[in-house]
């Protein structure tokens, strides 16, 4: 893009439910992009918040803030789907750029996602990391997202079912438009997956970069943090799953083989540990420096834990909580449906 090409119209998108404490934090980063912020407009949706998360984004006085209202959650949707559809119909920009009401943006980050769009691109995603918590539990959180992304990467390059990082993301409004947007893509667990999948299925395709970074808060206790990775495995791309699954299951076999066998099993055990520890150190490498090293040693062993007790969940209990409303595979359920909920 040459120096007298207009800067496209940008629209900030922020979705936010009960975020009183973050969202100031998150609108300040905005506001210190490196980018013409009078082609910028923020679009904040507050989805059936109880505090004064909406009063709070008003109070900072910002010129081009639109805070648009949720106070029901949809019937056929998740209320993050509905949140983002309200802001994504509503929206001016041409390209929309998504982040969390609890994230920080760096200061290249308009520039950097909006830069890198092709004009088939219906959307750019880059790395999200977590802060907030212990080191290691964060430490964890941030290294599954970025494997994450990885995955995303190599499975949009062998033409697999793939996906996007929603609290990083740049999306042409025009392709969201033209498949009709999540009420017809209908209730999905993690939107931007099913977002994603319906953009490939109608010719655009999705870029992946190595930065800019997105720092997003951490969950900060085991049970929210399981509760999330349920959610997100729900309608996760068959090929990750399948990858998922397959690593879960043959490190439980290795380890029964080596418990059951000894001797040699436990060598070839070890080996397997070695392997992938150098495996996601190179994964990590690419993303910079990143202060995860514990964790890329214990990331394996302790995923194949709590994978398995995610995807046993998953088939055993079928109902699950979010932003206060509970969900089956179908979709929301009625109070009336919810004599004996279970997380």
């Amino acid at each position: 893009m040459s120096a007298d090409t207009p800067q496209p119209e940008i629209t900030v998108l922020i979705a936010a439910h009960n975020e009183a404490e973050r969202i100031e934090g998150c609108l300040h980063a905005v506001l210190e992009q490196d980018y013409p912020m009078e082609r910028v407009e923020i679009v904040l949706v507050d989805d059936r918040s109880t505090d004064d998360t909406a009063a709070r984004a008003r109070r900072l006085g910002i010129e081009r803030l639109r805070v648009l209202r949720i106070d029901e959650a949809p019937a056929n949707l998740t209320a993050r789907q509905a949140a983002l559809d309200r802001g994504l119909i509503e929206a001016r920009g041409e390209i929309v750029l998504i982040t969390d009401a609890g994230a920080r943006v760096p200061r290249e980050w308009i520039r950097e996602l909006t830069g890198h769009m092709g004009y088939r691109d219906a959307a750019v995603t880059a790395p999200v990391v977590f802060a907030g918590g212990g080191h290691f539990f964060t430490s964890i959180q941030t290294l599954d997202a970025v494997l994450t992304l990885t995955y995303y990467r190599w499975a949009a390059r062998n033409h697999w079912h793939t996906g996007v990082l929603g609290a990083n993301l740049a999306l042409r409004r025009e392709a969201y438009l033209e498949v009709g947007g999540f009420p017809a893509i209908g209730f999905a667990p993690d939107e931007n997956i099913a977002l994603c999948q319906a953009l490939r299925a109608r010719g655009w395709s999705i870029r992946y970069l190595d930065s800019p970074t997105v720092c997003n808060p951490a969950c900060t206790r085991l049970p929210e943090l399981m509760l999330r990775w349920r959610r997100k495995t729900r309608n996760g791309p068959a090929g990750l799953t399948l990858v998922t699954l397959g690593l879960i299951l043959s490190n439980l076999a290795l380890l029964g083989a080596a418990l059951v066998l000894g001797g040699g099993w436990w060598v070839i055990v070890l080996l397997r540990y070695a392997l992938g520890v150098v495996a996601i150190a190179g994964v990590v490498m690419q993303y910079g420096a990143l202060n995860v090293a514990m964790a890329m040693v214990l990331f394996e062993p302790l995923m194949t834990l709590l994978g398995t007790w995610v995807y046993l969940s998953n088939l055993l209990v079928p109902r699950w909580r979010w932003a206060g409303v509970w969900y089956d595979r179908r979709g929301p359920l009625r109070r009336g449906s919810l004599s004996h909920p279970a997380a």
